[in-house]
């Protein structure tokens, strides 16, 4: 199962005269014609052809794509994600770090309301989701954040928008994490190799855990919903084999799952 589809990554973006996903797959019927046509004759063509799903194309609609060099928003962002590798259909090294990056946005991290910047406050993976990054092709920089108290911001340091709709798409919420926001993880976790879902589990652990005085258990507490916190306990002990319990308020790990996953 893959972590975005085409369709998805499409559906983030807005077109002023129709579906953003039709607009993409009359590009690509646009584009499908002798390159040496104008538009005029693509659009003709395109509305005589009965073999496709569109009618009464207009020679404006396309005008931009075939007389010049444009796109729509929608087609370069899935141009970039499949030059990328984000929407192989398989766990490559690229969809196992866009992984880990929706794991960091769970654990450390957002995406912003406006402009669909990701972005991770990161305190102990730092190193790892800067390889992410790097692995999956658009770079990273630190950000200072505003005030003293704030921990700078890892963030990517291309493809900043296309990104944060990408892990949208591949189920982190935007904006605010809320128990209204944070429904649970994403489908295609239950489905992941385990290498991929011991690592997920990590990452949540080793951000978002925090130490009990005198107990080796750690916890996991913040404004989710009952079902995020159901679903972090159930991969956890997944992984671990080991006991791990969730309530409305958290999820309490085992001092055995905390070693299990190596955080003690």
């Amino acid at each position: 199962m893959p972590l975005l589809s085409p369709q998805g990554l499409a559906q983030t973006y807005n077109h002023p005269s129709k579906d953003p996903w039709d607009a993409v797959l009359l590009f690509r019927e646009a584009m499908r014609r002798n390159p040496d046509w104008g538009a005029s004759r693509v659009a003709s063509d395109i509305n005589a052809d009965g073999r496709n799903d569109f009618e009464g194309i207009s020679r404006d609609e396309i005008r931009a794509w075939v007389d010049g060099d444009g796109m729509p928003d929608a087609a370069r962002a899935i141009t970039v994600a499949e030059d990328l590798g984000w929407l192989a259909n398989e766990w490559t090294p690229t969809t196992r770090a866009l992984a880990q990056l929706v794991a960091g946005v769970f654990a450390c991290g957002s995406v912003t309301e406006v402009g669909w910047v990701p972005g991770w406050a990161v305190t102990s993976v730092r190193s790892e989701l800067e390889t992410a990054l790097e692995q999956i092709g658009v770079g990273h920089q630190w950000v200072a954040r505003d005030t003293s108290s704030q921990a700078d911001e890892l963030r990517p340091a291309n493809h900043v928008s296309i990104l944060g709709r990408a892990l949208v798409v591949a189920g982190v919420p935007v904006g605010g994490k809320t128990v209204s926001t944070v429904h649970g993880l994403p489908d295609w976790l239950d489905n992941a190799p385990p290498s991929v879902r011991a690592s997920f589990a990590e990452l949540l652990v080793s951000e978002r855990g925090s130490k009990r005085p005198g107990k080796a258990t750690m916890a996991i507490q913040a404004n989710r919903s009952r079902q995020y916190f159901n679903d972090v306990r159930d991969l956890i002990e997944d992984v671990t084999g080991k006991s791990v319990t969730a309530s409305d308020s958290g999820v309490t790990i085992s001092a055995a799952a905390v070693r299990a996953l190596g955080l003690a």
